[in-house]
């Protein structure tokens, strides 16, 4: 029996970047019996993405169409690559992420194998320039790269978890939709709005109401961290972006009074140890308390 997959890219004006993520979707080695295609959501762009797209859908290796979603936002992106294929597995992966030859294969199989509704693959960064040295492991979660030293050396089920789930490497059982809902259209950063964590709401979602989710470490993309984003000023819009998220989503969390003296009290101890890597992770989590508390507000 044929299984049908579509690997969908949303991409708004990132024109050069997305013709790189397409040379690596093109280059992927799909199993027998699995019938791809690729599905890019250009999601208001005004640059040339639509010409990109169409110069590579030409010499495409595997079927490659390109859709035009004129509402901005990650979320309606990623609702219309839903509601435009019937395929039986939907993979997502940003427009800045490379996917290694055997991406598609090794999620699928990780699904198939175990029977999974979603699963989310390794995010490893790719450094556009060197990094400040202060940006070191324990604060790539904020920009949604994994680690992967840290979860090779550790036991698989210590990755399964919710913080280590990131929407630049996952894929979907169509069926998932249809029983857990597709990606709240009131969360997603886009313009002026703020508010992330779309995926994680619905990655929530899908383990409250007894869904299986799992990590997929073997289906691995890389993900372009551009200098813009290796900046405190950046990490902490994040943080606060994401805490305003999990407020509005109404996501279980930690942020009560006693998270915010705790996370000052290490900040300040960091700081005299010289730890400016840790000093910044504990201000990054000042940021997430301010953020939900404000979204708390603007909620009520």
């Amino acid at each position: 029996m044929t299984v049908k997959l579509t690997i969908a890219i949303p991409t708004h004006n990132r024109a050069a970047l997305v013709r790189e993520t397409l040379a690596s979707i093109t280059s992927l080695a799909i199993p027998a019996g699995v019938e791809a295609d690729c599905l890019v959501i250009d999601n208001g762009s005004t640059d040339d993405t639509a010409a990109v797209i169409d110069d590579c859908a030409r010499g495409a290796a595997l079927a490659m169409r390109r859709v035009f979603e004129p509402r901005l936002g990650s979320s309606f992106a990623r609702n219309r690559a839903v509601d435009e294929t019937a395929s039986d597995f939907i993979f997502f992966i940003d427009d800045d992420a490379l996917a290694e030859r055997d991406w598609a294969a090794e999620l699928l199989d990780d699904m198939r194998r175990r029977d999974l509704d979603a699963a989310c693959g390794m995010v490893i960064p790719q450094w556009s320039s060197q990094p400040p040295k202060w940006l070191g492991p324990s604060l790539w979660v904020k920009l949604a790269v994994h680690d992967r030293r840290k979860i090779e050396s550790a036991p698989t089920s210590s990755a399964e978890r919710l913080d280590n789930y990131f929407s630049a490497n996952v894929g979907f059982k169509r069926s998932a939709f249809a029983r857990f809902g597709k990606f709240r259209e009131d969360l997603g950063v886009v313009g002026g709005n703020p508010i992330s964590g779309e995926d994680t709401e619905l990655f929530a979602r899908i383990l409250a109401r007894g869904g299986a989710m799992g990590f997929a470490p073997r289906a691995i993309v890389h993900h372009l961290i551009p200098p813009e984003r290796m900046t405190r000023a950046y990490l902490r819009r994040k943080s606060f972006a994401f805490g305003m998220g999990t407020a509005f989503a109404g996501l279980q969390n930690h942020n009560h009074l006693d998270k915010l003296v705790r996370n000052g009290v290490r900040m300040a101890a960091a700081v005299m140890r010289g730890d400016r890597e840790r000093a910044i992770y504990h201000e990054l989590e000042c940021a997430n308390f301010f953020g939900y508390w404000r979204g708390r507000l603007i909620a009520r």
